[in-house]
């Protein structure tokens, strides 16, 4: 299946939505009361990511944050049942299709030492669309991927690839029939998969509908945060920009000034040095100021999205480069952030984006504390479990064997990854 087909499979199944440890598709169905034993909750971990399993294999802890997010996940679920989510003709739709490629995709493992026993041949998926409906059915699937995609929207299909999304369609459908007739609907494994692939759409769905438009922060929330937390009060980092300014003004040694206040961890402990750039290397306001400057000057404050700085030029040269003249600068600057750096990585956030992120983050907690109030005498859920670390191997592949697909390419990397180190203070992205 190629990257193109893969996308439009997974578009027909939902969008991407997760809550704490788990990393399943988003997708739902199931009714009353929910009772996962301390078993099931040994079979759903042992399906979760290589690092998630070591991690819930050493740590009591991990185990037990672990059951609050699978509670959590089928709360709301269930709530988004309650409210009438599940019933809805495409959500039903995204239901049945998630239930036939669990189904379809554990027939073909349990399958897979038959040589040709799960695969159906291009004969037998022509005449299951020739069946009363599947047509309408495929139709009506390719209607839902593009909804669910809004890059499809609207989308010519070439006839190629739309054969080959009928094929691996058809693939599914009758390989769900196929297991079903085997049996494999019944095996608890594949009825707990069936159950949290088709929770996490529910949650997914409820989530984008619910619970984000009702997690907003209006401005006053966000000046209040702000007011509540002076580490993210810009005016202290201008203010301490300029009292820092006044001081390499007056002659004190700009390097010294760099060690002891720059909050830019590739400069700081050189002095602010950054070696030399030239033109689209810096941020624009950066270069600006920078490129500006003769050796020897200090800038103004300048602000970026890094927060304010203040920099100086040490030298500056012109060298040829495809044979036209490239002026570069070599400089240092001191570097006063807007509150704490961005715990991920990349571009710090600026003060309000923190400040919107806790509030929302804090809103969405407590919906969802609420949520699990109401729904929680209906769910039943064991934290005291085993789990078995996964083999060295495994931990090196990255995937555990029969792992579900996580959607079409570029949605993320999967949770307790590594990321790139920030980039250099000042430097363009």
């Amino acid at each position: 299946m190629n990257s193109t087909t893969k996308a439009w499979i997974a578009a027909g199944v939902g969008i991407l939505f997760s809550i704490g440890l788990i990393v399943w598709q988003v997708k739902a169905s199931h009714a009353a009361a929910v009772n996962l034993s301390a078993d099931d909750m040994t079979q759903i971990a042992q399906d979760q990511a290589p690092q998630a399993r070591q991690r819930l294999a050493a740590d009591d802890a991990a185990r037990k944050d672990f059951a609050k997010n699978v509670r959590e996940l089928l709360a709301v679920a269930e709530e988004a049942r309650s409210k009438g989510i599940a019933y809805r003709p495409d959500i039903k739709r995204q239901l049945e299709l998630i239930r036939a490629i669990v189904i379809s995709q554990n027939y073909a493992e349990s399958q897979a030492g038959t040589p040709g026993a799960a695969q159906a041949s291009d004969a037998e998926i022509e005449a299951f669309f020739k069946e009363p409906g599947q047509e309408d059915r495929f139709n009506q699937f390719l209607k839902d991927a593009q909804a669910n995609n809004p890059m499809m929207a609207g989308q010519q299909i070439p006839p190629e690839q739309l054969k080959e999304i009928k094929k691996q369609l058809g693939q599914v459908m009758l390989g769900e029939r196929r297991g079903t007739a085997a049996g494999i609907d019944k095996k608890r494994s594949i009825e707990l998969q069936i159950m949290l692939e088709q929770a996490r759409l529910l949650a997914s769905t409820y989530a984008k509908e619910t619970l984000i438009p009702n997690t907003k922060a209006t401005d006053a929330e966000i000046n209040a945060y702000i007011a509540k937390h002076p580490e993210l009060d810009s005016k202290q980092a201008r203010t301490k920009a300029e009292d820092v300014l006044k001081r390499a003004r007056a002659g004190e040694d700009f390097s010294k000034l760099a060690q002891e206040f720059s909050t830019d961890p590739g400069s700081k402990d050189k002095g602010g040095d950054l070696g030399w750039f030239g033109h689209g290397q810096m941020v624009p306001e950066f270069e600006k100021a920078a490129f500006a400057l003769q050796p020897g000057q200090v800038s103004d404050i300048v602000e970026s999205q890094f927060g304010y700085h203040i920099i100086k030029v040490d030298e500056k040269r012109t060298e040829t480069k495809d044979g036209k003249p490239d002026e570069q600068v070599h400089a240092r600057h001191i570097l006063i952030a807007n509150g704490p750096p961005n715990p991920m990585g990349g571009t710090p956030k600026s003060p309000k984006d923190q400040a919107r992120d806790a509030i929302e983050q804090e809103k969405e907690k407590g919906m969802i504390e609420e949520i699990v109030k109401r729904q929680g005498p209906h769910i039943t859920i064991a934290d005291n479990f085993a789990v078995t670390a996964p083999p060295p191997q495994q931990m090196q592949q990255g995937l555990p064997p029969g792992m579900m697909p996580s959607g079409p390419p570029d949605e993320g990397p999967p949770p307790e990854t590594k990321v790139k180190p920030a980039p250099k203070a000042g430097a363009k992205k």
